[in-house]
């Protein structure tokens, strides 16, 4: 185990845990407004862009409806609200674009394994468990495993906070991951594997794993780690231990762990994994400008935890679309700052406001810019522009008289 101060690591555990549950506390009211943002304004605009549907935006809401996901975004940023909207914007397209456009139907194996219930740590948190050395054995890329396995990972912890069987006080933010380093070398695709994780999955998926473990780890990977770690945050090293089984068990119940890690648990191939029934609600809708079926409409609005919130959603978002004319810096224009036409737009199937050029133009974006720039300084600039007049006709006031004075008092010596 590496040192941290003088904590201990459940301590440290605690600590990290009672740290975020302030944090969501106090800006939870901000998490929401973002929510009702996403919903109502960039949700109908990224719709209108990738031409989409109905279909598309009930399955789109099931992300949206995941306030954790929002604030794990929104603490990635630093809190700050317009860089995470507009990173939330960028997972939404991506989402859209490349997840929903995966065949869902097939279940993959899971290199990932969620432990059942009642297995969790001393926070109540769910357990994960990756085994390195069965990537090697996954007979395609493992990044389509591991990219439909987190996407799994976020519903599981989502439905877990939406259920309302769920006693534990307060939302369950993270997870413990375990990674089992038996048999794993650090070899060239490994640390590929893990830098594209850590650029493609970790931005999209932010803060999943609250603490994570590394287990049967060799002197190698301590010594790496130890070299590492004074490159990287100080709140990453309360996060990653490598722990005696003494110091794991004081953080996870054995009555919590497979009998590979000390438990009382069976071995981890005969405990079921709840990704592997995660994996069969993700459903991805085919993501068509066709209006779909009532069948398939009915199909759709069961991926939503709130239906009911969703129609509400809905005619709201058709009612701000709904007026005769918007204007280019109105708060109800989605592409704020550009003149936009509220006609349906011909491959939606419902009216959302579209660009009336079918472009941003800079000369637009200039007009814009001179406009607010305009209202902000316009008292100031009209009263300069007034001193300054006012200074020009007294300046040029007094030297016209002193030439005329001039002129009366040289005529006496030309006579």
């Amino acid at each position: 185990m590496s040192a941290h101060s003088s904590l201990s690591v459940s301590q440290a555990v605690r600590a990290h845990n009672a740290a975020l549950t302030n944090l969501y506390l106090h800006h939870r009211e901000t998490v929401l407004h973002i929510q009702n943002t996403l919903l109502t304004r960039i949700l109908p605009n990224v719709l209108d862009e990738l031409a989409l549907g109905d279909r598309a935006y009930n399955w789109a809401q099931e992300w949206l409806q995941d306030e954790l996901s929002i604030f794990r975004t929104l603490k990635r940023h630093e809190f700050t609200k317009a860089f995470a909207l507009e990173s939330l914007r960028t997972i939404l397209t991506w989402r859209l674009t490349h997840l929903g456009g995966r065949d869902q139907t097939v279940v993959l194996p899971s290199p990932l394994h969620i432990l059942p219930p009642p297995a969790c740590d001393i926070l109540r948190r769910p357990i994960v468990i990756l085994r390195l050395a069965k990537l090697a054995t996954l007979q395609k890329d493992p990044r389509e495993y591991i990219l439909r396995s987190v996407e799994g990972l976020r519903l599981n912890l989502h439905h877990i906070n939406s259920s309302s069987s769920v006693s534990t006080p307060g939302p369950v933010f993270q997870y413990v991951l375990l990674v089992d380093m038996e048999g794993v070398s650090m070899s060239k695709s490994n640390l590929d594997l893990l830098t594209w994780y850590a650029h493609e999955v970790a931005p999209r998926y932010p803060g999943l794993f609250g603490t994570v473990f590394i287990i049967n780890f060799s002197w190698t990977h301590s010594g790496i780690w130890s070299v590492i770690r004074h490159a990287l945050p100080e709140s990453v090293h309360y996060r990653i231990f490598f722990p005696s089984r003494e110091v794991l068990h004081e953080c996870i119940s054995p009555s919590s762990l497979p009998q590979e890690y000390g438990g009382n648990l069976p071995r981890l191939p005969e405990v079921p994994n709840l990704l592997d029934t995660t994996q069969h609600v993700i459903r991805s809708p085919s993501l068509s400008p066709s209006r779909p079926s009532s069948k398939d409409q009915d199909g759709s609005a069961s991926l939503s935890h709130l239906p009911e919130d969703c129609s509400v959603d809905h005619a709201r978002r058709r009612k701000i679309t709904s007026f005769a004319h918007f204007s280019p810096r109105s708060q109800f224009n989605p592409f704020y700052g550009y003149p936009i036409n509220p006609e349906p737009y011909p491959p939606a199937p419902f009216p959302l406001p579209h660009l009336r050029h079918g472009r941003r133009r800079k000369r637009d974006l200039i007009r814009t810019l001179v406009a607010l720039w305009w209202e902000k300084w316009r008292s100031r600039v009209s009263w300069t522009c007034s001193l300054l007049f006012i200074f020009f006709c007294a300046r040029w006031w007094w030297r016209q008289r002193r030439k005329s004075v001039f002129f009366i008092r040289s005529r006496p010596n030309e006579v």
